[in-house]
């Protein structure tokens, strides 16, 4: 397996995942990341048949892939083919994700279909499927993929996704060509945003809380900025009982049913550009409904996988506050908006592992509503922030 790592922890101007790039050119969306994007767009210039894209999970590796993407089914810079790309709307692009926590044996045998369908409209004749959190794939499924890895079409490219390389087979990790993302440093996420018009101040939040990640910090800024706020509120105002614990838990829940009405919207949006795009190319009718089922089946495992990501996102800004309140004032916090919690040691302990309780039930895939009861019911009470 060929590797290159590409890493940079300057500043350049960024764009939001929803702006159009300037001059169909998508690599803009990849700030702080242009040794990437470099790499990436020298690849598809002579690409090789299967690449690992790795980096830490979150939108700016979902952003790359589909850049990436873009540029491989493009034989040159096409605004309207970039546009489609970056929408997740282009029929040569096809992207697998997990159903419900894993990629399974009959996702597989998609995917090998998919391999060896013939592109649609690609003014290259190649077709990308991209294969998001590819550490998910069970092992069988995974062992049925190794062929299709190794030797697809020469029509077909194929993109595994991941922020856990080592999770996959060495005989995987062996067939493909390996580009890494680096983390960002705060400085250039922030400085990112503030290209973008963010506020400063909100700006600094975001880099602080993003954990190296643009698109992370995109949406503490954007979509998820509320979510944050509902578990941080729950947090202050704990006070042990269970009518209490039931009240937060609904909240919190109608909290993270809004972040999802937002991927919801972008899912209708998603469609409905494709049915434009495929009405003004002249698809044929049968690759039309394809292509719509395809699409209407991934939104659904995204909503599924986007619910839990936000509960997730719900418990990190809980860890991050009780992670402040036990390092004390005189330590970098976290929580820039907000003076440090006055919290026992022991108390924090015990939030901390309900927390980690709380991530890992969410892989037995339980009733949303109890896992964020039972976790503020855990939660200390009984404290006060210090002044600022």
């Amino acid at each position: 397996m060929t590797t290159v790592t590409a890493a940079s922890n300057g500043t350049s101007n960024g764009e939001p995942p929803n702006g159009e790039p300037p001059n169909g050119e998508p690599w803009v969306r990849l700030a702080g990341q242009e040794r990437a994007g470099e790499l990436m767009q020298r690849a598809a210039a002579r690409p090789v048949h299967a690449y690992l894209l790795v980096g830490a999970k979150g939108a700016d590796l979902l952003t790359a892939a589909r850049c990436f993407a873009s540029a491989l089914v493009a034989s040159e810079p096409d605004a309207r083919t970039i546009d489609l790309v970056l929408k997740g709307a282009h029929p040569d692009v096809v992207e697998f994700e997990p159903e419900l926590t894993v990629i399974t044996v009959a996702q597989a045998g998609e995917i090998v279909s998919e391999a060896w369908a013939s592109p649609i409209e690609s003014s290259s004749a190649r077709k990308v499927l991209v294969i998001l959190e590819a550490e998910r794939l069970q092992l069988e499924a995974e062992n049925a993929l190794l062929k299709t890895f190794e030797e697809p079409p020469a029509s077909t490219v194929i993109l595994l996704v991941t922020s856990a390389p080592d999770d996959l087979l060495d005989t995987t990790r062996s067939r493909c060509q390996r580009i890494d993302l680096a983390p960002l440093n705060e400085a250039a996420i922030a400085a990112a945003l503030v290209a973008e018009g963010r506020d400063p101040e909100a700006a600094a939040l975001a880099a602080r809380l993003s954990g190296g990640q643009l698109g992370r910090a995109r949406g503490l800024i954007g979509d998820q900025r509320a979510l944050r706020a509902a578990f941080v509120d729950a947090s202050m105002r704990v006070d042990g009982t269970g009518a209490m614990a039931a009240q937060l838990a609904e909240q919190l829940g109608a909290a993270v049913r809004d972040a999802i009405g937002a991927v919801k919207a972008r899912n209708e949006q998603e469609l409905e550009a494709f049915e434009t795009a495929a009405t003004e190319a002249g698809y044929l009718p049968r690759e039309v409904i394809r292509q719509r089922k395809r699409m209407t089946t991934r939104h659904s495992r995204h909503e599924r996988m986007a619910r839990r990501e936000a509960i997730i996102e719900g418990v990190t800004a809980l860890e991050s506050v009780y992670r402040d309140a036990l390092a004390g004032p005189e330590a970098p916090q976290r929580n820039l908006d907000q003076a440090p919690m006055r919290v026992e040691a022991r108390a924090g302990d015990r939030a901390l592992e309900a927390c980690r309780d709380a991530r890992q039930a969410l892989e037995r895939n339980p009733n949303e509503g109890l896992l964020l009861e039972r976790l503020v019911l855990h939660l200390p009470h009984g404290f006060a922030a210090r002044p600022q």
